[in-house]
C-alpha cells in the first residue's frame, strides 16, 4: 500500500491545532511515522472559543501519538489562540505531551531575546504600556467593553500567553531545551526529517522591523517614546461644567485610537509568526502561522515563495494574512504542474471584526479545494491526504 501524508486540522473555533503524520525512515532506514504537532488554542472571548472543546482535541492527539512524544512540536507565535490548549490539557484534563524537538518563535525566549535586540525591546515595552493604559481604562469603564475590542484584550495578555509559553518551553523530553526559531536558525540537526525538506521562511529575528508606529489618538502610549496620550481611567463622567455631548465626543475620539493601538500591537504577534514550509514526495505544504503583511513582505523578498499543493490560510481567513500579491504566488490562477491543491482555514466568527474576511476565502477556494473549521461540528476535523505515488490528494471529515 502506498504510503500517505496526512494533514489533520482540528476545529477548535477560532484557533488553530494542527497534526501532521508524515512518512519517513529511522537512523536505521527502518518505516516510521514522524508526528508534527502545530499550537494548539483558541480565542477567550465570546463564542469563538471555550476551553471543553480542548478535552477531544488532545484526547484524540494522545491516541494518534500511541503513546509516544510529538516528534516536533512547533509554537507559531505568543497568541493565546495558539498557545493555551496544550496548558489547560495538563492541569485541567491530566492530558500531558511531551516532544522530541521543540521550536518557538524566536522572540519567545524572553528575556536572553530582548537583551540580543534592544530596539525589539523598546519597542514591546511600548506596546506592552500601550496594552495596559487600554486594559485599566476599560476595566474602570462603566459602559461593556465591545466584543471585538475583547477579543484583542484576551489574546494579547502577556499574563496569560507568559503561563502557557513557559508550559510549553518544558515539553522537550528529557529535558530537551526549545530551539528559538527565525527565518535563518540553522535546524538541520533539529528536526525528525530525512526524506522530508523543511524551510524556515519566517519570522525576521528582529522583530522590531514588525512594529509599526502607534496611532496617536489613543488611550496609550506612543510607539516612538513622545509622552503618553492617555486620559483619566477615572473620568468615565462629564467633569464639572463639561457638557456631556463634548465629554463623550472625546471619549469616542479617543476610542477610536484604541481599537487600533490593540490591532497593531496584535500584528506585530502575528508577523512574528513561524512560517514553514514541507515537501514530501513531490508536495508542497505551507503553515504561514498568522503572518500579515508585513511578514508576507519580507517572505517574499528574503525567499523564493513556490506554488504549494497545500495552504494554511493565515490569522484565521483575515484580509490581512492573505495579501494577494504573495497569494499569487503561492496559490496561483493555474497549478504550474496541474496537479489538485488544497487549503484549510480555521476560523470562527465572533473574534476580530471582519474575520474571517469572505472575499479572501472566494479567492482562495476559486484556485484549490477549501475545508473551512466552520462546516465541522465541534468534535471534528479535517484530513487533507497527500499519497506518495503520486497519486490525487483528498480531503475528509472526521470523526
Amino acid at each position: 500500500m502506498a504510503k500517505k501524508l496526512r494533514i489533520r486540522i482540528y476545529n477548535v473555533l477560532f484557533g488553530d491545532a494542527i497534526l501532521l503524520s508524515i512518512p519517513e525512515v529511522d537512523d536505521a532506514g527502518n518505516e516510521i511515522t514522524v508526528n508534527v504537532l502545530i499550537d494548539v488554542g483558541n480565542a477567550l472571548a465570546g463564542t469563538a472559543g471555550r476551553d471543553e472543546l480542548f478535552k477531544p482535541v488532545l484526547e484524540n492527539i494522545r491516541d494518534e501519538l500511541g503513546g509516544e512524544p510529538v516528534d516536533l512540536y512547533i509554537m507559531t507565535h505568543e497568541h493565546m489562540d495558539h498557545v493555551q490548549g496544550l496548558l489547560h490539557g495538563a492541569r485541567k484534563l491530566g492530558i500531558e505531551f511531551k516532544a522530541r524537538h521543540l521550536w518557538m518563535t524566536a522572540s519567545s525566549e524572553g528575556e536572553a531575546y530582548y537583551d540580543r535586540f534592544p530596539k525589539a525591546k523598546r519597542k514591546q515595552l511600548a506596546a506592552l504600556a500601550a496594552y495596559d493604559s487600554v486594559a485599566a481604562f476599560l476595566a474602570k469603564s462603566a459602559a461593556p467593553v465591545p466584543l471585538g475590542i475583547q477579543a484583542l484584550l484576551d489574546i494579547n495578555n502577556p499574563r496569560s500567553t507568559k503561563d502557557c509559553v513557559k508550559h510549553i518551553s518544558e515539553l522537550g523530553l528529557d529535558g530537551a531545551k526549545p530551539l528559538y526559531v527565525h527565518r535563518t536558525t540553522d535546524v538541520s540537526d533539529h528536526h525528525p526529517f530525512r526524506h522530508t525538506k523543511v524551510r524556515l521562511l519566517a519570522p525576521e529575528e528582529d522583530t522590531s522591523i514588525y512594529y509599526g508606529a502607534l496611532p496617536p489618538r489613543t488611550l496609550g502610549a506612543v510607539l516612538d517614546g513622545a509622552a503618553p496620550l492617555s486620559l483619566d481611567a477615572k473620568a468615565i463622567t462629564p467633569p464639572a461644567g463639561v457638557s456631556a455631548g463634548t465629554f463623550f465626543d472625546l471619549i469616542e475620539f479617543r476610542s477610536s485610537g484604541m481599537a487600533a493601538n490593540l490591532r497593531t500591537i496584535d500584528k506585530a504577534a502575528n508577523n512574528s509568526s513561524v512560517a514553514i514550509e514541507l515537501e514530501w514526495n513531490g508536495w508542497r505544504l505551507l503553515f504561514p502561522g498568522d503572518a500579515e503583511e508585513k511578514s508576507w513582505e519580507m517572505m517574499d523578498r528574503k525567499n523564493e515563495l513556490k506554488p504549494v499543493h497545500f495552504l494554511k490560510i493565515s490569522h484565521h481567513g483575515s484580509k490581512n494574512g492573505s495579501p494577494r500579491h504573495q497569494i499569487d504566488k503561492v496559490l496561483p490562477v493555474q497549478a504550474p504542474d496541474g496537479r489538485p491543491r488544497f487549503a484549510a482555514v480555521s476560523t470562527r466568527e465572533g473574534a476580530y471584526s471582519g474575520v474571517p474576511d469572505n472575499d479572501t476565502l472566494i479567492l482562495v477556494n476559486d484556485r484549490a479545494h477549501l475545508d473551512d473549521t466552520r462546516d465541522l461540528g465541534e468534535n471534528g476535523w479535517f484530513d487533507v491526504i497527500f499519497p506518495e505515488d503520486g497519486g490525487a490528494p483528498v480531503s475528509r471529515r472526521g470523526p
